[in-house]
């Protein structure tokens, strides 16, 4: 057994211990849950009461999910914020959905990041390109993607390390994967179920603007993200969208200094002091803002982007009545 083959043997041990651990703690045999010792703001710590009290099996999500990202992260509250704000927001969303159909929107939103720090799991890695192709194929067989006809017809691209390397880009795909092996272990998803969570997860990524530029920006051609990010083709994949893109706009991961976003404008987008972090991430979601693909995702973005903007623009050092575009202009990282 190499070593690649024993680290996926010790993570998917992982995997099963959590799943099993997961099961006691739905069983009554547990005191706390894993998600307890990290803070979670309302309405959102009610949404995901509510839904693990309807869907107890998904605590066995939350509990893997908590540990990969423990586990790949120096500090790991920030994703976890992240996943468990899109979870609530997906139960909210979805309240009209039948019920099968509401708890796999849920579980795609907990486990959509799954690989998103996982270096190993690139497409540059051929094994890894091999398994996402077989479960593209797989999907595309069943009848999936049918409005995306350009999902995965480009092995060049996909496999261009500034694509299939960046697992910014990418870590929908190999995340369908690992949610799939996940699920697989958990009791009350079927074979069908986890092909709809995999499409889901698949399908959450069109809304980031950059992300599409980027991959356009790789292949040198308009549109090449179609290559990469398949369209939401049914109402859950579109909720599933929609609460990832509005979990975004949460002012715990845009205003604190530190925040999720603030960091990111620092080590993705060179950002060098406040002003700079607070202009690049108004940006961001002044375009962020029009994505939604629900009337309730609208409605939300709408709400969540009338409390962070007025902060920005404090943080960029304007009157709360100047359009910081007009102003200074577009953060010369997108010009």
């Amino acid at each position: 057994m190499n070593t690649r083959q024993k680290r996926q043997y010790v993570k998917r041990f992982i995997i099963g211990l959590i799943l099993a651990l997961g099961a006691a703690w739905t069983a009554g045999t547990a005191t706390a849950a894993t998600q307890d010792k990290y803070s979670l703001p309302e309405p959102y710590l009610a949404s995901e009461k509510a839904y693990l009290k309807e869907f107890p099996e998904l605590q066995g999500l939350m509990d893997v999910m908590i540990a990969t990202a423990v586990e790949q992260l120096k500090k790991p509250e920030a994703d976890i914020l992240h996943n468990r704000v899109c979870s609530a927001l997906a139960y909210d969303m979805a309240k009209s959905l039948p019920k099968q159909e509401r708890r796999l929107a849920i579980g795609a939103d907990i486990l959509h990041n799954i690989s998103k720090e996982d270096k190993a799991s690139v497409l540059t890695n051929p094994g890894v390109y091999n398994k996402a192709s077989a479960m593209v194929a797989k999907l595309k067989k069943a009848g999936y993607f049918k409005t995306s006809p350009g999902f995965w017809t480009d092995e060049a691209l996909l496999k261009n390390p500034k694509v299939g390397g960046n697992l910014g880009l990418i870590h929908h795909i190999t995340g369908a994967m690992t949610a799939g092996d996940i699920a697989g272990k958990v009791k009350g998803f079927s074979a069908k179920d986890i092909e709809n969570m995999q499409v889901t997860i698949l399908e959450h990524s069109t809304g980031y603007w950059y992300f599409r530029k980027s991959v356009d920006d790789a292949a040198g051609r308009k549109d090449a993200w179609q290559v990469v990010f398949p369209e939401p083709e049914n109402q859950a994949a579109k909720i599933a969208h929609d609460a990832d893109l509005i979990s975004q706009f949460v002012y715990e991961s845009v205003v604190p200094e530190g925040s999720k976003w603030r960091v990111l404008a620092q080590k993705r987008w060179k950002a060098t002091n406040t002003k700079e972090e607070a202009h690049i991430v108004y940006y961001v979601f002044f375009r962020l803002y029009e994505e939604a693909k629900t009337k309730e995702g609208q409605a939300l973005a709408k709400a969540q982007w009338e409390k962070i903007r007025p902060e920005l623009v404090k943080l960029m050092g304007l009157k709360p009545g100047e359009d910081p575009i007009k102003m200074l202009g577009v953060p010369k990282i997108f010009q």
